[in-house]
């Protein structure tokens, strides 16, 4: 541990990830000891099981490294909040696993802050890598055209700010003591994001700014689904709840006139409107059709035509069989013996899990009852009494 407080806490959340850890360690470590900043890295370890508990401890003799780990995996907004809360320096930034920080724009950030009492948290955008690409740069998550900076309690200002830019305000350096009043286990309903920078920006200044400080993976070199695209998938309907509560600080309810509060509450719904369509194009690019078929109607009730006819028709249809195989796999525990008229096209497209699952003859060894994905009544009568029988154009007539 350092003797003193360090001017910046670099707070890294993991979980079964230790090979990419590895990486963000080694090089934080060599590049901020060359600029010869008071720094440590706040490692918070989610009760990982792939050896990153091991990791961990062979640094016990590294003064920058301050690591902990969970009584049970919390999940990643538990450890984020865990993490931040353990920072020790002046200033803290949060940063997953596989991201880099860089570090001359780091320094640059710090030095503004130190400069200035009043700036509480600088946020920037954060630069996207393609990691099949041998980590080249891609873009910023979102552009601002300049700095742009909030005086405390300038609630109003900031929302504008938010969507006319579609900001996110995710990668933030922020003053301890700042934090300690801002960040915390998250309620319900709202993105973490929104919900720290709108309680930051009541306790002191906050400044965005171009330029990235982080370089954070946006094309994966493995099959996994990022952290950050599972919250646009997932996450997406508590944006909304992450607006809201900015936009009840400003107070829009009752110190706007009707025409300007109907003209914030349109913007609001355009805000979601790309949200959604960027959440539905992630469902389909990962195989997740029932959430594509959801998400589709959810958009439809403001856009004519989420999508194009023809991409829905392919949504339907693979809800259908993805829930009709689900369904199955959980009666017969396993295996589903599938009707030659579900084509082999359509099974490439369903998710990697349910693959393992589809047979196209019943399995000798199979114990207990089994399950039968039938398009033709007549290849049901191979089931046995006590065989579970899943017929596809009950789905089919649910997802149209």
């Amino acid at each position: 541990m350092l003797a003193h407080s360090p001017l910046l806490s670099i707070c890294v959340p993991t979980y079964n990830r230790r090979p990419m850890l590895e990486r963000n360690v080694r090089f934080h470590l060599e590049v901020f000891r060359k600029l010869g900043i008071p720094f440590e890295m706040v490692i918070v370890d989610d009760r990982s099981t792939d050896g990153t508990h091991e990791f961990l401890e062979s640094l016990a003799g590294v003064p920058e490294i301050s690591h902990f780990r969970r009584v049970k995996n919390s999940g990643f907004l538990s450890n984020y909040g865990f993490a931040m809360q353990r920072a020790r320096g002046k200033y803290a930034l949060f940063l997953g696993d596989d991201d880099l920080l860089i570090p001359e724009k780091v320094m640059e950030y710090l030095r503004l802050l130190e400069q200035d009492p009043a700036l509480g948290m600088i946020q920037a955008p954060w630069m996207l890598v393609d990691e099949r690409n041998g980590g080249r740069d891609m873009q910023p998550f979102y552009h601002i055209p300049g700095p742009q900076r909030f005086r405390q309690g300038e609630f109003q200002q900031m929302l504008e700010f938010i969507l006319q830019y579609h900001v996110f305000p995710e990668f933030l350096i922020i003053r301890r003591d700042v934090l300690e009043k801002t960040i915390s286990s998250l309620g319900p309903f709202i993105f973490w994001a929104f919900l720290y920078t709108t309680r930051a920006l009541g306790k002191a200044d906050i400044l965005f700014l171009p330029a990235p400080f982080a370089r954070v993976t946006g094309i994966a070199a493995d099959e996994n689904v990022q952290q950050g695209k599972k919250e646009t998938m997932f996450q997406w309907d508590t944006y909304l709840g992450g607006i809201e509560y900015l936009a009840s600080h400003a107070k829009i309810s009752s110190t706007l006139g009707n025409s300007e509060r109907l003209s914030f509450h349109e913007r609001f719904i355009q805000f979601m409107l790309i949200r959604k369509s960027v959440a539905l194009r992630l469902h389909i690019a990962f195989r997740y059709w029932p959430e594509a078929y959801i998400m589709y109607h959810r958009m439809a009730a403001y856009h004519p035509q989420p999508a194009p006819k023809e991409t829905f028709e392919q949504i339907c249809t693979l809800a259908a069989i993805v829930t009709a195989l689900t369904e199955a796999s959980g009666y017969s525990g396993g295996e589903v013996i599938v009707d030659p008229l579900v084509n082999d096209e359509a099974l490439h497209l369903i998710p990697d899990h349910l693959k393992t699952v589809v047979v196209r003859q019943p399995s000798a060894g199979h114990q207990g009852p089994r399950a039968w994905l039938v398009m033709h009544p007549e290849f049901a009568g191979h089931a046995a009494a006590g065989d579970g029988i899943f017929e596809l154009r009950h789905y089919m007539a649910q997802f149209s």
